[in-house]
C-alpha cells in the first residue's frame, strides 16, 4: 500500500461496496438495515435485463432472502422444484417432479431449487434496498483505492462508543481512499471499509494484491443463450445427453418470468482453432445435431455469451480494510448450482460482523469471516469440480437429474441447510442441553408466545438483532398462567440489539429440531446461526458473551 492518507473534506461513507449483483446487494440490505451508511456502486450503466446465469436459489439462501424480507417477492417471481426431462436425441429417457418428494417441513420451510433469473433477484434485492433510502450508482467505477491506518483505535481494537459510529464524524475517519470514474469524471470517496462484490475479474481483489488461486478450464466452452422458444413443455427443464458431452450437449430451461428460455450447450473449436460464435443459426444447428427434436423452434437471442469454467480461491478474504465477498473471493463451475448462493451466503455473514466492528466491536472480529466462510467456498469448489467431470461426459444428463432430484453431488448437500461453523471462534456452548450446538444453522419451528399467540422462529430472529430464545422441550402445559421456561426476563439488559423471546412449543417441533433434553436457552446471531446454548444463562455470562459483538 501506499503512504498513508491525509483526512480532508473528501466525501465518507461506513462501507462503500462495489458491484451490484446479488452479493453486493445482500450487503448493502444486511448493513443498510442495521443502521450502517453505505453506498453501493455498478460499473455498468444500466442494470441488467437478460441473461442465464445465476438462476438457481437454494433452500439456504431462501432463508437469507426469509431473513431480509424479500422471500415472498423472490417466490412470486421464481418456479420452485421445477420438472426434468431427460433425453438421447429424440427419445425421452426419464422425466419426473422433484417437488413431489420435496416437501417443505417446520423447521426446513424452503424446499427445493427455485429457478429465477439473475437479474429478477436483483431487481427484487433493489426494491429492498430503496426502502432503506440505498440506491445503486451505477456508471461507476472503482479505479484506484489506497488504505491508511486507524489511530482511533485503542490497543484491543475498541472504539468509545456503543452505538454505530458514522465515518462523517471526524474521530475515525481512517480506511480506504477510493477513487471512482462516473463517465468523464472522476471523484474520490472515503470509506471505513472497501468490500469487493465485484465478480471473478474483481477490480477491488486486483488492487489489493490478493493472489487468486486456482486454474481456468481452457479447453471447455459452453455457449449459453437466452431467447424465445416454441415447442418445449414450459413446466419442464430439458436436458440432452451426448456421448461426448454428457448433460453438456444441450440444456434447455424455462425462465417464466421473462416469458423465455436459458440454452446451454458446450462446443469445442474447430480444425482451425475457432469455437462457433452464439448466435441464432448455432444454436439450431446444435440442436438440430444433439436433440432433433421436431417442432421445436428456437428464436433470436436476446443475451449470449461464451463461458469457461474457472475454479480459483482467494488466499485470504481480507487485507485490512478490504473484504472480498462472492465471485471475487471464489469461482467455480456452473454444475451443482452454488456460486451465487455461496456468494449470497458470504454477504450475510459479513453484513452483521461489520455493523458490530462499526458498533465499536474489536476489528478481529471481521477475521471470523474469512475462519467461517473460506471452507465452505473450499469444499463447494471441490463438489463441483468433481460433479462437473461427471455432469459433462457419456451419461452425465442422468447425473445432472440425480442433483436436481436429490439436492446433492459427490457426496456434498447442496441445499446449504448443513453448512455449521461449529468449533468456531464465535460460539460457546454452556452445557448438553440442546442437541443443536453453536455453530449450526437454527432452524425455523412453529411455536407460541407466553401469552399463546402464534409465531415461527424465523420471525424472531427476521432483523439485525441477536435472538435469545428461552424454550422447553415438551409441549406447553395447558394451563395459560403456567410461567415462560425463562422465568427472570426482566432481569436481562435491554439491549437495541438483543431480542429476548419466551417461547412455547405446543406441538415439540423445536424440541425435535433444536434436540431439546429439558428448558434451554439458545442465543441465535443476525445471520441465523447459533452462537450460545445452555440450560440457562444469566446477566453476567450473556454480557459477557454479547460484549465481543458490541451488544
Amino acid at each position: 500500500m501506499r503512504a498513508a492518507l491525509s483526512h480532508d473534506s473528501t466525501p465518507t461513507t461506513d462501507v462503500l461496496i462495489v458491484g451490484a449483483g446479488p452479493v453486493g446487494l445482500t450487503l448493502a440490505i444486511g448493513l443498510a438495515r442495521a443502521g450502517v451508511d453505505c453506498r453501493i456502486i455498478e460499473r455498468d450503466d444500466a442494470f441488467r435485463t437478460a441473461g442465464v446465469r445465476g438462476k438457481g436459489v437454494n433452500p439456504r439462501t431462501m432463508e437469507v432472502f426469509d431473513d431480509l424480507g424479500v422471500a415472498a417477492r423472490i417466490l412470486e417471481r421464481g418456479v420452485l422444484n421445477l420438472g426434468i426431462r431427460t433425453y438421447e436425441g429424440a427419445r425421452l429417457v426419464h422425466e419426473f417432479d422433484p417437488g413431489a418428494t420435496r416437501l417443505p417441513t417446520p423447521d426446513r420451510p424452503y424446499a427445493g431449487t427455485l429457478m429465477i433469473a439473475q437479474h429478477q433477484t436483483e431487481a427484487v434485492l433493489r426494491d429492498r434496498l430503496a426502502e432503506y433510502g440505498v440506491r445503486v450508482e451505477t456508471g461507476s467505477e472503482l479505479t484506484d483505492c489506497v488504505q491508511d491506518s486507524d489511530d482511533s483505535r485503542h490497543a484491543d481494537g475498541a472504539r468509545d462508543t456503543d452505538s454505530v459510529q458514522h465515518a462523517d464524524d471526524a474521530r475515525d475517519t481512517a480506511g480506504v481512499l477510493a477513487t471512482v470514474r462516473q463517465g468523464d469524471r472522476t471523484a474520490q470517496l472515503r470509506a471505513r471499509f472497501l468490500i469487493g462484490c465485484d465478480g471473478g475479474r474483481s477490480t477491488v481483489r486486483k488492487l489489493a494484491g490478493i493472489p487468486f488461486l486456482g486454474e481456468t478450464w481452457e479447453e471447455e466452452r459452453f455457449l449459453m443463450a437466452s431467447m424465445d422458444l416454441d415447442g418445449l413443455d414450459p413446466d419442464h427443464m430439458h436436458l440432452w445427453n451426448h456421448p461426448k458431452f454428457g448433460g453438456g450437449a444441450m440444456a434447455i430451461v424455462p425462465m417464466r418470468q421473462d416469458g423465455k428460455w436459458a440454452v446451454h450447450a458446450a462446443v469445442e473449436p474447430d480444425e482451425h482453432g475457432e469455437l462457433p460464435a452464439p448466435t441464432l443459426e448455432t444454436f439450431r444447428r446444435l440442436f438440430a445435431e444433439r436433440a432433433g427434436l421436431p417442432g421445436v423452434l428456437m428464436h433470436e437471442p436476446i443475451w449470449s455469451t461464451v463461458w469457461r469454467p474457472t475454479v480459483r480461491l482467494v488466499e485470504r478474504y481480507r487485507d485490512g480494510r478490504v473484504l472480498l465477498a462472492g465471485d471475487a473471493a471464489h469461482c467455480q463451475s456452473a454444475a451443482g448450482g452454488q456460486g451465487m448462493n455461496t456468494g449470497i451466503q458470504d454477504a450475510h455473514n459479513l453484513a452483521w460482523k461489520l455493523a458490530a466492528v462499526l458498533r465499536g466491536a474489536p476489528e478481529e472480529l471481521l477475521d471470523s469471516y474469512q475462519e467461517e466462510r473460506r471452507p465452505i467456498a473450499r469444499a463447494s469448489l471441490d463438489a463441483t469440480s468433481a460433479h462437473h467431470k461427471a455432469a459433462f461426459q457419456g451419461g452425465g444428463a442422468t447425473v445432472m437429474a440425480e442433483q436436481f432430484r436429490t439436492l446433492a453431488v459427490q457426496d456434498t448437500d447442496l441445499t446449504g441447510l448443513s453448512i455449521d461453523y461449529r468449533g468456531g471462534p464465535l460460539g460457546r456452548d454452556l452445557d448438553d442441553t440442546t442437541g443443536i450446538r453453536a455453530g449450526d444453522r437454527a432452524p425455523d419451528a412453529p411455536c407460541t408466545t407466553a401469552d399463546g399467540t402464534p409465531v415461527r422462529l424465523f420471525d424472531l430472529f427476521r432483523g439485525p438483532h441477536f435472538t435469545l430464545l428461552a424454550f422447553g422441550a415438551h409441549p406447553a402445559p395447558a394451563d395459560p398462567s403456567a410461567r415462560p421456561v425463562l422465568q427472570d426476563l426482566q432481569d436481562f439488559p435491554d439491549l437495541p440489539g438483543l431480542r429476548v423471546a419466551a417461547v412455547r412449543d405446543p406441538d415439540g417441533h423445536a424440541a425435535r429440531a433444536y434436540g431439546l433434553r429439558g428448558d434451554a436457552v439458545v442465543l441465535v446471531r443476525p445471520d441465523g446461526y447459533v452462537s450460545l446454548t445452555g440450560t440457562t444463562v444469566d446477566r453476567t455470562t450473556l454480557a459477557e458473551h454479547l460484549r465481543a459483538f458490541a451488544v
